[in-house]
């Protein structure tokens, strides 16, 4: 057997087990609520030995946010990878759409309400959501100073990056909104399309009136 074999094996298991523990957490926090369950009890639900749900989870928080590499960075990197003739609106639009339909591909969407439950009632979380946005809006920040004028000017990286967090916060309550009153899924992913490139289309126009300091 190959070098590259056993590689790829070993891999494909790690993935395997941060998957398994991963689904058992939420599944107890969901049950149990963040604040009740320990990581030993996410170790005994998943079958495997507590410093193995830390190899793959360095926080108990992390096993809560799962996606947080893909939350954080997302919008940093559709403005980094927009086309010539796409907007940073258009760009941060396509982001928060690409998110949205990957959550309700992988079911994530019609979970959302119990979730954000669970989040709402744990003062632990709602302060590590609190960083994981922060860091979000430093890294689009970041980006969007390195982008051609004017949004890279002057005050506008930053209060563009605080624009978009705002947005996003604006659009997750609608979404949670609308699947608490009973629609279906996949209907609210197409009925807050047009909200979403329009919103975003608002902040980067008022960003773009913000006179640059001399």
């Amino acid at each position: 057997m190959s070098e590259a074999t056993t590689t790829t094996r070993r891999d494909r298991k790690k993935q395997q087990t941060r998957q398994a523990i991963g689904e058992a957490a939420m599944r107890l926090f969901l049950e149990r609520g963040f604040d009740a369950v320990t990581v030993a009890d996410v170790a005994r639900e998943a079958d495997v030995a507590v410093q193995t749900v830390f190899n793959h989870f360095p926080t108990k928080e992390d096993l809560f946010f799962q996606e947080r590499d893909g939350y954080v960075s997302l919008p940093s990197a559709a403005v980094r990878s927009r086309g010539q003739d796409e907007t940073v609106a258009q760009a941060l639009a396509r982001g928060y759409l690409r998110l949205l339909g990957d959550y309700h591909v992988a079911g994530l969407l019609v979970h959302s309400i119990d979730y954000q439950r669970t989040l709402d009632a744990s003062p632990a979380l709602r302060g590590r959501e609190l960083e994981l946005r922060q860091e979000r809006e430093s890294l689009l920040a970041a980006a969007l100073a390195e982008d051609a004028p004017p949004l890279s000017e002057g005050l506008r990286p930053g209060l563009m990056a605080a624009f978009a967090s705002g947005v996003d916060r604006v659009l997750d309550a609608e979404v949670r909104r609308r699947l608490l009153a009973g629609e279906p899924a996949g209907e609210v992913q197409a009925s807050v399309e047009p909200m979403v490139v329009e919103l975003f289309g608002v902040a980067e126009a008022a960003c773009r009136k913000v006179r640059a300091p001399a």
